[in-house]
């Protein structure tokens, strides 16, 4: 029976831990969590499983299979260099942006992967992006494959694909709902309908159109050209977002990929002063 470490307990720890248990695909007493505050999340998941084990950092090092670090970006580095040597192989997952491979690599001589979540994946679906360490195995590989399968649908993307792929999955429901927040804003000061029943009308209109998708098959492009008929009023709408949507999205590229950037360089000047 495989143990899951768990180091750091926050919104996607919770997530991930929540629907092992929900889904049947793990038990609580095969976790070890270890995480330096006692959170109300924590707190909760103790009361209804009694048997998940809060531990320490060296307890997860001498009886994990695979640790899922889900510490911020600029704290994996320490992480790592805390934890003791395994005396077995311990498979290491990183669930933080801008931590590299390499990176993880030189902090550690177990094998390693990344894994980016998204906020979809508590209602099990969207896509969960992997990538391994060179000296991850087929065996290591597989079972975290299985494992996030309980919850997403799991992709392994090349890392230097990594960013703008996050973009797409992890950040999509926020750059989504932003866009249909202005949207919804946009229908109430031009109309008489409240904000309220813009929301309704707008999110029953998205769940709707990815259903349509998935279950169909189409293409944004054939999406738009089933609604938008030629001269009509949505292709009216269709044609304001074609014209000034792409700029928006560059910008948002640009902005996001700076971050990335950004980040890896505070990683990187961090890991130097260690």
């Amino acid at each position: 029976m495989e143990t899951i470490g768990i180091i750091g307990y926050g919104s996607m720890a919770d997530m991930m831990v929540q629907k092992w248990l929900d889904k049947g695909v793990l038990h609580a007493s095969q976790f070890m969590i270890h995480t330096r505050s006692e959170t109300e999340r924590l707190q909760e998941l103790k009361e209804k499983n009694q048997h998940v084990n809060i531990c320490s950092l060296d307890d997860i090092s001498a009886s994990c299979d695979v640790v899922f670090v889900c510490v911020p970006p600029l704290a994996v580095l320490d992480v790592l260099d805390q934890l003791s040597p395994a005396k077995t192989s311990l498979h290491i997952v990183s669930v933080a942006a801008a931590v590299t491979l390499d990176k993880l690599m030189q902090h550690t001589n177990q094998p390693v992967s990344r894994y980016i979540p998204t906020l979809t994946s508590a209602v099990g679906t969207g896509v969960s992006l992997v990538a391994h360490g060179e000296t991850t195995g087929q065996e290591a590989q597989e079972r975290l494959h299985r494992l996030l399968s309980a919850f997403s649908i799991v992709r392994e993307v090349e890392e230097d694909r990594f960013d703008a792929a996050s973009n797409l999955t992890s950040s999509s429901p926020g750059f989504i709902a932003a866009i249909f927040e202005e949207m919804a804003r946009a229908a109430v000061r031009n109309s008489e309908l409240s904000l309220e029943e813009a929301y309704e009308f707008l999110t029953y209109a998205l769940l709707g159109t990815g259903q349509v998708l998935v279950e169909r098959g189409l293409t944004f492009a054939e999406t738009v050209n089933r609604v938008a008929t030629k001269g009509g009023i949505t292709g009216e709408g269709a044609a304001v977002i074609q014209q000034q949507a792409p700029q928006m999205f560059d910008d948002l590229f640009t902005q996001t990929m700076k971050k990335y950037a950004q980040l890896k360089s505070q990683i990187d000047e961090a890991d130097k002063h260690h």
